[in-house]
């Protein structure tokens, strides 16, 4: 349902504190304790959970004093550590099977074998339209990951502050570096896929990887340089080999991709 022209004027209006959220009953299917307003400091976004509603938007807010403070604050506050802050699953994560979309970008994507094989804990998030990788420390959900599955940006949105790399495979004694969830699954029936969410490699990463007898990094072809250094870094923490990819491993046919793998790992 498209959200009716009045509705960005009455969330503006709503008195309630700066980065916080607010709950109440729809104003506009009427449906009971079914809207939520999330409040940022510069925007407010809203949603109705309700299947039959389902209005949304943002709308920017006036910057006031007591925003602005509450903001400043929140940004110098030293961040809590990931580890020992648990991380809540938000309401709004279902399973996989309720998106038709998220489902056929999950094949698309080949992560849908290691979702089937229970390697990857895939759902997805009704508010925020997105396919939501599970990020796991043991069976422990420490963070989460989820990729648009619209025009709506980020791309991929970390949903903690945790910076543990996703990690999807069963083996144990080899891993391969990727920038993204999907890519780390899509190789994980041959070698454990560690997706750093990105192309830059932090301590978390290599605390990470070090516990690997064997590693290699397999970045997007635009990115081989940024390779080249994670396998010099890497290098002095665990033995560490460039894999050069002409294409995105998500990409390529389940076939190709394994055989592709195989033929550097079992040299």
């Amino acid at each position: 349902m498209k959200s009716p022209a009045w509705l960005a004027g009455y969330v503006e209006s709503l008195d309630f504190p700066a980065l916080t959220r607010y709950r109440s009953d729809c104003p506009v299917c009427a449906k009971k304790n079914t809207f939520s307003v999330s409040d940022d400091g510069l925007q407010r976004m809203w949603y109705c959970f309700h299947a039959d509603c389902n209005v949304s938007g943002r709308t920017g807010i006036t910057l006031t004093k007591d925003h602005a403070s509450k903001l400043f604050e929140k940004q110098m506050t030293k961040q809590p550590d990931p580890v020992s802050t648990p991380f809540e699953l938000p309401n709004t994560f279902v399973s996989l099977s309720r998106s038709i979309d998220a489902e056929l970008y999950v094949k698309r994507v080949q992560s849908y074998d290691a979702y089937l094989a229970g390697r990857a804990d895939i759902r997805y998030d009704f508010q925020r339209n997105r396919a939501v990788y599970l990020i796991k420390q043991g069976n422990k959900v420490v963070d989460a990951a989820g990729r648009s599955l619209d025009d709506r940006t980020p791309k991929w949105y970390r949903y903690g502050s945790s910076r543990i790399p996703y990690v999807c495979g069963t083996d144990l004694h080899r891993a391969i570096v990727v920038e993204d969830c999907a890519s780390a699954c899509s190789c994980s029936g041959v070698i454990t896929g560690v997706g750093i969410l990105g192309t830059n490699l932090l301590p978390e990463h290599i605390e990470t990887l070090r516990k690997f007898q064997q590693v290699y990094v397999a970045l997007d072809k635009d990115a081989t340089d940024k390779a080249i250094d994670m396998v010099r870094t890497l290098h002095s923490h665990v033995p560490t080999k460039l894999i050069v990819l002409k294409t995105d491993l998500k990409n390529m046919k389940k076939d190709e991709r394994d055989d592709f793998i195989r033929s550097y790992i079992d040299r």
